[in-house]
């Protein structure tokens, strides 16, 4: 009975871990370049395929480079999206007198090809009490055949409390009008 148990804890922990974003090489950011004015501090950055630099798969506007902390490329794998092999998140955290993050998505069809969703942006004041993300069919309250972008609420212990749906898209294999980006902004 003890090794059944112990058994489903790390059946359910790998299958946990299998819904979710995880760091990768396999992408990269290049070319790193200013747009305007220098004194704007605005820059921009290809995201490239790590082992075909030459090919430009998105650009990140950033637009106060100075205040740029990291950036974390991730993969969510096997998403359950017809057509699609896998998510690409590029997060860029920014530090100032608050913290916030913008996440672009860029989902990767089994051609190869990119189709980039809006960016998310969230800004934190002092802890994060809900932030906005796009969710995906394997991923925990995900939808079959649909992303979400949702307004996730934490407890105190960073456990979900509540997920408000903002859009719910059904895929069918199609491009996304270009559309601004959604901000939840935390005070």
């Amino acid at each position: 009975m003890k090794n059944l148990i112990l058994f489903i804890a790390v059946l359910s922990v790998c299958i946990t871990n299998a819904q979710e974003f995880q760091l990768t090489d396999k992408y990269n950011v290049a070319n790193q370049r200013t747009i305007g004015q220098e004194e704007e501090d605005t820059w921009a950055l290809d995201v490239i395929v790590s082992e075909n630099p030459g090919n430009s798969l998105g650009i990140l506007t950033i637009s106060d480079f100075g205040l740029l902390d990291e950036i974390r490329i991730s993969v969510l794998k096997n998403p359950e999206l017809e057509n699609v092999s896998e998510v690409l998140k590029v997060t860029l955290e920014y530090s100032a007198c608050c913290a916030s993050t913008e996440e672009f998505y860029y989902l990767v069809t089994n051609d190869n090809d990119f189709i980039a969703l809006p960016s998310v942006k969230n800004e934190y004041g002092y802890e994060p009490i809900s932030d906005i993300h796009y969710i995906f069919p394997n991923q925990s309250f995900g939808k079959e055949g649909t992303i979400l972008r949702a307004a996730l609420q934490y407890t105190e212990t960073f456990t979900i409390k509540d997920i408000k749906v903002l859009r719910s898209i059904a895929w069918n294999d199609d491009d996304f009008d270009t559309e601004d980006a959604i901000t939840a902004i935390n005070y």
